[in-house]
């Protein structure tokens, strides 16, 4: 298959604020324009990874008002008008209805293939080789919507994991999916990973975007009613139409719209929270005691399985004796935490905002 397949276009979504990662990640700067794990922003590394399947001028990035500007800046080499914005944030699928539509008034063959700006990928010839997959099943597959999917290397409990049926194709290897599943508890999760019948959902999808419009507009005509309207008239009354839904696929009438997973190899880590984070920084490091520090200002007396994260590059951390910690110091603000409760941080941010707190948001 050529990798220059004109009706073939990639967008990467890009208007969370990845607040998992506070208080680093803020709604005015979010991780997926920060530089966590190299010296290149993570939608660029993004960016240039799709570059060798999809040309730039078939490359899409889907965000928000707040975002769009400096997403433009870091991309110079992605077309102006291939930055698509949503006026106000309705949910993931209100951002697929808005980019599927508008792609498919230039396109109406296109196939697009979605992904996150936020994750970090290791092996991207195995990358590339799901993403021609994924291409080429759709193509022979128009109704059909295909996942990325990985297999779990632990029981994470902050992953969505998707459940495969039966096997569609050996090689390569692609599954129908029976189910999704949201963010298990440990002993599922450990369950789920025992059994090798779960995938690591990566939200990576494939699909013809004339079938998701279709899709959407079975599963509840209002959202691409409010999508068309807003493209009409430009108003974000109309766009706020839009119902607001948070799982794009799941909304989808399966049984009319096939689901398949293609069984991905390349390693891959969402980011999606400290805990992450710092296993893909000891990794990159080489840290047998995972022990992470930025800059040559830490100094670490019998501690192990810790990350130190410190804005300010002239000051001094010492950390004696501490097991499973994770410490992240800003200009305004400070986290400690126990590994064990990284998904609590959003717990943090609901104390914050109740407090009126908003600038630390």
């Amino acid at each position: 298959m050529s990798r220059t397949n004109s009706h073939h276009y990639a967008i990467i979504v890009a208007g969370g604020s990845g607040t998992r990662l506070w208080p680093i990640s803020r709604k005015e700067l979010p991780k997926q324009i920060q530089k966590l794990v190299s010296d290149k922003t993570l939608i660029e590394e993004t960016a240039e990874r799709l570059a060798d399947v999809v040309p730039y001028e078939n490359l899409f990035i889907s965000t928000t008002t707040n975002y769009a500007d400096k997403i433009r800046e870091i991309l110079p080499q992605v077309p102006y008008d291939n930055v698509i914005v949503e006026p106000v944030a309705r949910g993931t699928t209100a951002a697929f209805a808005l980019f599927s539509e508008t792609i498919y008034r230039r396109d109406a063959e296109a196939i697009i293939f979605s992904l996150a700006s936020d994750h970090a990928v290791k092996g991207n010839d195995l990358f590339h080789e799901s993403m021609r997959t994924a291409f080429s099943f759709i193509e022979k597959h128009q109704k059909s919507i295909a996942i990325v999917g990985v297999k779990p290397t632990k029981p994470d409990t902050g992953l969505g994991y998707i459940k495969i049926e039966q096997k569609i194709n050996d090689n390569p290897l692609i599954y129908s999916v029976e189910k999704f599943v949201e963010k298990p508890g440990l002993k599922v999760a450990k369950a789920y990973l025992d059994s090798g019948e779960y995938y690591w959902n990566t939200a990576y999808s494939c699909f013809k975007a004339q079938t998701l419009i279709e899709a959407y507009e079975e599963a509840d005509p209002a959202i691409m009613k409010g999508v068309k309207a807003y493209l009409s008239s430009g108003k974000q009354a109309d766009f706020e139409t839009v119902p607001i839904k948070s799982q794009e696929i799941d909304i989808i009438n399966a049984s009319r719209f096939p689901l398949a997973l293609v069984a991905a190899s390349f390693d891959w880590s969402d980011i999606g929270n400290w805990d992450t984070l710092h296993d893909l920084l000891a990794e990159v490091g080489g840290n047998p005691d995972k022990t992470v520090g930025n800059g040559q200002q830490y100094i670490n007396i019998d501690s192990t399985n810790c990350m130190v994260r410190v804005e300010d590059s002239k000051k001094l951390v010492a950390t004696v004796g501490l097991d499973n910690v994770v410490i992240v110091d800003t200009k305004d603000a400070l986290l400690v935490l126990d590994k064990a409760h990284t998904q609590d941080v959003k717990a943090v941010l609901e104390a914050i905002k109740q407090r009126g707190l908003n600038d630390y948001l």
